[in-house]
């Protein structure tokens, strides 16, 4: 079996544990995407990340992992610092049905961005060019990052592009001291404010080559006993 045939193989297998049904559509977009990361990479320095098997699994696979915290639902959801289109991109190919803005800073990261967003024709996506912070009038269901926040520091950087219902979601890495799902504790969560509602789900996947905590944080009026 040609490397390429194994690549197309192993992402189906992995989408299917994920309980997301692999369609050829589906399958073909993260093939090109896989072509163009690698080809881009080269001046772009978008990943350190160079093996496609090694790209399925750390950047296609571990995007979808936020899905567990994501209902069914034509949700708007913003992808803070999304680099080379993770999470956002992937979640993207999967769940058409959502709107995904890919919010990233970097001139050239943002490029490529369009260009990807253009080539698989991802109609469902938009890429804003700026800082987080600068973000105005624009209002997300949902808000997720790969990037190296703290709970603390992502809600305080862009707890204003959330909507009143809306929550973020997080993932860390399997040594992440952060307690169970119904009592959250370690270092994640010293000195978040009281307004701050978190939820944990361990997830693990491919015999344990895959294992994150996928965190889902939520503001939350404690006197009103009310999310806002």
């Amino acid at each position: 079996m040609a490397e390429n045939e194994r690549v197309k193989e192993f992402l189906h297998e992995g989408l299917k544990e994920l309980g997301i049904e692999p369609d050829d559509s589906a399958i073909s977009r993260f093939m090109i995407y896989i072509r163009e990361l690698k080809k881009w990479n080269r001046a772009y320095n978008l990943t350190a990340i160079k093996e496609d098997r090694d790209i399925v699994i750390k950047h296609f696979l571990d995007s979808l992992l936020y899905l567990t915290a994501i209902p069914e639902g034509r949700w708007n959801i913003c992808d803070i610092g999304s680099g080379a289109g993770f999470p956002g991109v992937p979640i993207a190919i999967v769940r058409p049905e959502l709107n995904v803005v890919l919010n990233e800073p970097s001139r050239k990261k943002a490029a490529f961005l369009r260009h990807i967003r253009r080539l698989l024709s991802l109609n469902n996506v938009e890429v804003l060019e700026c800082r987080v912070e600068d973000i105005r009038d624009r209002l997300f269901d949902i808000a997720v990052t790969r990037a190296l926040f703290s709970i603390r520091d992502l809600t305080k950087k862009a707890g204003h592009i959330i909507s009143r219902d809306g929550f973020f979601v997080l993932s860390k890495g399997p040594a992440c001291a952060v307690g169970t799902a119904d009592r959250p504790a370690g270092d994640e969560f010293k000195n978040i404010p009281d307004t701050i509602k978190c939820e944990v789900v361990a997830t693990v996947m491919l015999g344990g080559l895959l294992q994150r905590k996928i965190i889902k944080c939520k503001k939350f009026d404690t006197e009103a006993g009310k999310n806002k």
